[in-house]
């Protein structure tokens, strides 16, 4: 669910800097809220609380061997988050990568029940047999 009614209530700074480990802007947490968090509860402290509980409950995939296959895809990443989280199935998964094939996001839907839930088609990002890299830092 997203773009609800508005919710008067805005999140706080010490709200915001609790997310910081699930979120890694101020700006990105208060967009979710905006768009995600006024559907799905009354209060940003409840919004946030839940998408934390929800992070801590993912396995991540190892993103830096995934980055070293050849041949990487936008559906090699979906099967890799799958085979990490054996609840999650590829229509719950969306890839976003940018012009350049690299990485940008990978987007979990969920319903309005916080379980996992099929995206909309139209935001399931990049196509299965889409060429992918995995940027590796430093």
């Amino acid at each position: 669910p997203q773009w609800c009614a508005a919710r008067r209530v805005r999140p706080t700074g010490a709200q915001l800097a609790r997310q910081m480990c699930v979120q890694p802007s101020a700006q990105l947490a208060m967009r979710q809220w905006a768009k995600h968090g006024s559907c799905l509860a009354d209060t940003p402290d409840r919004y946030f609380r839940i998408t934390r509980i929800l992070h801590r409950s993912l396995d991540w995939p190892d993103l830096d061997r995934l980055s070293r296959e050849d041949g990487l895809t936008a559906g090699r990443i979906r099967e890799a988050w799958i085979e990490a989280n054996r609840n999650w199935r590829r229509e719950m998964i969306a890839v976003k990568l940018n012009e350049r094939g690299w990485l940008e996001e990978i987007r979990l839907c969920y319903g309005r029940d916080w379980m996992p839930a099929a995206c909309r088609r139209s935001a399931r990002g990049a196509g299965d047999d889409a060429p992918a890299k995995i940027w590796r830092g430093l």
